[in-house]
């Protein structure tokens, strides 16, 4: 499992097509330390991505665990071969394994006082021959670029997405919302949880980008998809939007999660 103060690259092989992933975790120009935390089992075309939050480095404990129990559960429960499942019994795995993340993660912060109200973000991707499962808890998102049109695929578990849905805000609103970051939903902080769980086809070509808010908080949409549609490698894309988040006051930590799927002859560039 990949932690979150390196970087790391991997190609695996699908079914007449290849991944391809980056990602690097930045603490940015604020914080004291990083609670931030990304994992992967590249064998197995998993990406995890979470982002803590607790005093006393709790939050960092939250994410690292709940990183290294999704992963550990899926290396245990899911081969190449059990990966042949139909398509909504894998979504369903998968809904229980992020369950029992949550059951495990709320379970140590009531073990140690310390830790005491310790949560985490989650969001995961999960290639199969199928296409892909895609999950989250909390506001870290996952975005997809398809034809060069970037579009969020996860909608945030936050007191502001609430209130868009409700009439009762509008979108171009959030910048000066004072609870913008308030989220409604974590891994951890209660003892169930309810991931929002979806299933998608996989086009060769297509781009993944899961990210913590430290980057979404400051790049729009429209700034990210111009960024991915440089052509740059997947190491110089995750570099240069991280550079720009931090140029834009790197508030919170950041962590980006890059993933290509490519021809069977495809360079790992985003061109």
């Amino acid at each position: 499992m990949q932690q979150s103060d390196h970087f790391y690259m991997a190609t695996c092989t699908m079914p007449k097509r290849k991944i391809a992933a980056f990602g690097l975790s930045d603490i940015g120009l604020i914080r004291k330390n990083n609670e931030d935390v990304w994992g992967q089992i590249a064998e197995l075309k998993l990406y995890v991505l979470a982002d803590g939050m607790g005093g006393h480095q709790a939050g960092e404990i939250a994410a690292k665990e709940a990183v290294r129990l999704l992963c550990e559960l899926v290396r245990n429960n899911w081969s190449e071969e059990s990966k042949r499942e139909s398509f909504h019994d894998m979504r369903k795995g998968f809904r229980q394994a992020i369950e029992k993340v949550n059951a495990e993660v709320y379970k140590l912060s009531r073990a140690e006082p310390s830790l005491k109200g310790m949560g985490t973000t989650l969001c995961t991707m999960f290639f199969l021959e199928k296409g892909l499962v895609y999950a989250h808890v909390g506001d870290s998102r996952i975005y997809r670029l398809r034809r060069r049109k970037l579009e969020q695929l996860t909608k945030d578990h936050s007191l502001f997405r609430e209130l868009v849905d409700q009439g009762q805000m509008s979108e171009h609103e959030g910048a000066d919302f004072q609870y913008r970051n308030i989220i409604t939903r974590a891994i951890g902080t209660e003892p169930t949880v309810d991931p929002s769980v979806h299933l998608s086809d996989v086009e060769n070509g297509d781009v993944y980008l899961m990210c913590t808010d430290g980057l979404s908080d400051l790049l729009s949409t429209k700034e990210m998809q111009n960024i991915l549609n440089h052509g740059m490698s997947l190491e110089e894309t995750v570099r240069e939007l991280i550079v720009t988040a931090n140029a834009r006051g790197g508030h919170d930590n950041i962590t980006i999660v890059v993933v290509k799927v490519l021809e069977s002859s495809e360079k790992e560039n985003l061109s």
